[in-house]
């Protein structure tokens, strides 16, 4: 006996965004003037739509679906296409290129049937896009980071496909016809459906995909789209991206913004100005900015599932040693950083899994339910540690690069996170290396860093979007932290308690101890998003506290 879904299925317990994070500004600006301004900036169109324009902090690196790493990039790929879920106005989970869709009584067979759709060249979209991406992502030879998603998703055989030399068309997903696409995984997930949202699993046409060869998804000339938005602007080393409605999106007469403008300012000078002139309808704020605003009707905050860290590279040489870790851990002010640097509501994380984030099968969020905070500021507990670390390698001098983006908040957070280190532990050094974010990425990927600022967003609303990350041999375990305790638990998580809720919520608490104990993350803060947004802009959000913007409207029009 199968379930029938039919149209727009609810995700009633474990809904989750795919979560992006833009870098911040620093500034400081005449409220007075920008609130007015900004509010002509939404431009009304012949249609009855309107045009937005919003500043973020890095250019597109690329727009294949399966490869994309970068926040930025992700943000942009979400307007362009669609998976088998969405987010509709209310934000809501509900079907998206599936119509409908059967599902198992064991949740372990997922039957969608593919609705009536157009990619942006007038070709239909098919089940067979889905099981061409699906297994292009799985395709070690596509060197795609994300491909263990398929593992976090269930997928039958994904491990053996992904990592093991295993066949491709082994991998749980088939297309029985133009219409029908058939899931099949190896263990429940509750959280299968927000999954989808994730880029990743997303549809790709094959004979498109195959025609551009290697250069599919670098330029707005080798990428077609299927969902709200077709790229109409954007050429690499571009500081700006134009996305324009996808007449041919089956949903077009409920995408209310005609088109979006994403314009690269990483300067906040540069922000604030283009926010005074009217010429951009929302900027991220930071610091000063954020104080001087927060009692402004444009100020905007949204307290996100985004943690930054410091990872450490434990391929270096004293960076292998637990103590030191711990030290460097413990030797920075964390709650400075967030009132002092930030001065956005951002908080100081002592855990890997954020605050109020992953309702659990009680209707408890993860870190209610943990009950435990690790890694606190400790700055005489850090010199114990160092002494330890120190007497363990034989050594009391290092010296470490710490690697971070090129945005204002990144690198004031950078200098004092190196000036807290190098007065709390004698002897330590650090020196400061800044790069483009998705050459930071990238560098931090390949392993070729000592300590690195990052960040990770829920890319759904389970603690396993972070826990995983941290298994032995993850692509995105940037530090090689390696314990087989951890892994162990993690397998349970992901395997044998997959219905046993209560235990798998007790091995994902214990696990979080044991990478916190063990210092194999340095986390720094859960960070607040705050912006200067239109005010004549009504923009609905996910459960995540991310923007719709295709669902925006006018409040002057209502």
């Amino acid at each position: 006996m199968k379930k029938k879904i039919v149209t727009a299925f609810t995700t009633i317990c474990m809904l989750a965004a795919f979560m992006t994070g833009c870098g911040g500004s620093d500034s400081a600006a005449d409220s007075s003037s920008t609130a007015g301004t900004a509010t002509a900036t939404a431009e009304t169109v012949s249609d009855g739509g309107f045009n937005i324009t919003l500043a973020v902090a890095a250019e597109l690196s690329s727009m294949d679906s399966n490869i994309i790493t970068s926040g930025e990039s992700m943000v942009v790929c979400n307007q362009t296409m669609e998976g088998l879920y969405k987010y509709d106005g209310k934000g809501e989970l509900v079907l998206g290129m599936a119509d409908s869709v059967d599902i198992s009584e064991d949740g372990m067979t997922y039957t969608f049937t593919i609705r009536d759709a157009k990619w942006s060249d007038g070709t239909p979209v098919t089940a067979h896009d889905f099981e061409y991406s699906w297994k292009r992502l799985a395709n070690p030879a596509t060197g795609a980071t994300y491909a263990f998603m398929l593992m976090t998703a269930g997928v039958k055989n994904a491990e053996e496909v992904c990592y093991g030399g295993g066949d491709l068309d082994s991998l749980g997903c088939h297309a029985v016809d133009d219409k029908t696409f058939v899931v099949e995984l190896d263990r429940p997930v509750a959280y299968f459906p927000s999954l989808m949202t994730g880029t990743y699993f997303f549809p790709i046409n094959q004979e498109y995909c195959e025609a551009q060869g290697d250069q599919y998804g670098l330029s707005k000339d080798h990428i077609i789209a299927c969902g709200p938005y077709v790229l109409t602007q954007w050429q690499p080393g571009e500081m700006k991206s134009v996305l324009t409605k996808n007449e041919n999106y089956y949903d077009a007469a409920n995408v209310k913004v005609d088109s979006i403008t994403y314009d690269v300012i990483t300067d906040t000078q540069q922000a604030i100005m283009a926010w005074e002139n009217g010429n951009i309808d929302q900027i991220s704020i930071t610091g000063d900015t954020a104080v001087m605003y927060k009692d402004d009707p444009a100020f905007d905050a949204l307290q996100q599932a985004m943690l930054w860290y410091i990872a450490a590279n434990e391929e270096v040489s004293g960076l292998e040693n637990k103590n030191l870790r711990m030290a460097l851990a413990l030797a920075y002010d964390k709650t400075s950083i967030c009132e002092n640097i930030l001065k956005n509501g951002s908080i100081p994380a002592n855990f890997v899994i954020p605050e109020n984030f992953a309702l659990d099968h009680n209707n408890v969020y993860f870190r209610d339910a943990a009950n435990a905070t690790y890694l606190e500021s400790d700055k005489a507990l850090a010199l114990e540690y160092y002494n330890k670390a120190c007497e363990e390698l034989g050594q009391n001098t290092f010296t470490f690069e710490l690697l971070y983006d090129d945005a204002e908040d990144t690198r004031n957070i950078a200098q004092f996170i190196q000036s807290e280190i190098q007065s709390t532990l004698p002897g330590v050094t650090i020196t400061l290396q800044v790069q483009p974010k998705n050459q930071r990425v990238e560098a931090m990927n390949n392993h070729q860093f000592e300590l690195g600022l990052t960040r990770w967003g829920a890319d759904y609303q389970d603690a396993t979007t972070y826990l995983d990350m941290w298994t032995t041999g993850n692509s995105y375990n940037y530090g090689s932290y390696s314990n087989p305790e951890y892994d162990a638990l993690m397998e349970k998580v992901n395997g044998e308690y997959a219905t046993d809720l209560d235990a798998r919520l007790e091995a994902m608490i214990e696990a979080e101890a044991i990478i916190l104990n063990d210092a194999g993350v340095l986390p720094v803060y859960q960070s607040t998003a705050t912006y200067l947004t239109n005010t004549d802009l009504e923009v609905p959000t996910t459960p995540s506290n991310m923007y719709l913007w295709r669902y925006a409207t006018k409040k002057s029009a209502q």
